[in-house]
């Protein structure tokens, strides 16, 4: 190569900024966005028609319920405790107020730790479902207990029914 020769490398650097670009070469990043929006809008729509709460079968509401029972008396909160029950139940004169609910599950608790349900056996039949929930106190794992329980479905919501 002469020194004097100038050295062809491509198009001039000038040039290429002077032209004005070709929607084609924005091509791509059209259909991945029209890609992306097409994807959103099934996610949206298949939210909107059918809600997460209604996909969820019976049986596992059901087994919900239980959980939030046992776990509200794990915690001392009496309001989950409380809004697992149907009204009935609540309603009733032997239902626990919000004082005693505290103090028995607080001596067990104290004493044996907090209640593990290890699995439940489930079997909805329409709007009432019967259940046998295997549980032990966390410290005493060989005292495994059953619980059987009654749960309806009350206004859409399954609730634990007949003490």
């Amino acid at each position: 190569m002469n020194v004097d020769e100038p050295a062809v490398d491509g198009p001039d650097d000038e040039q290429t900024a002077e032209e004005p670009r070709s929607w084609k070469a924005a091509l791509p990043m059209m259909i991945a966005g029209g890609l992306v929006l097409a994807i959103l809008a099934w996610i949206g729509i298949s939210a909107l028609a059918s809600p997460s709460e209604e996909r969820i079968s019976d049986s596992a509401k059901v087994q919900l319920t239980v959980n939030q029972m046992y776990s509200a008396m794990g915690t001392l909160n009496y309001e989950r405790y409380r809004a697992s029950f149907c009204a009935a139940d609540v309603a009733a004169k032997e239902f626990p107020t919000s004082v005693q609910f505290a103090d028995d599950n607080r001596a067990d608790n104290d004493a044996k730790g907090k209640i593990v349900v290890s699995s439940m056996d489930v079997e909805v039949t329409g709007d009432r479902a019967a259940v046998t929930a295997h549980w032990n106190r966390q410290n005493d794992e060989n005292a495994k207990q059953k619980t059987q329980l009654t749960l309806v479905n009350e206004k859409g919501e399954w609730k634990v029914c007949g003490r």
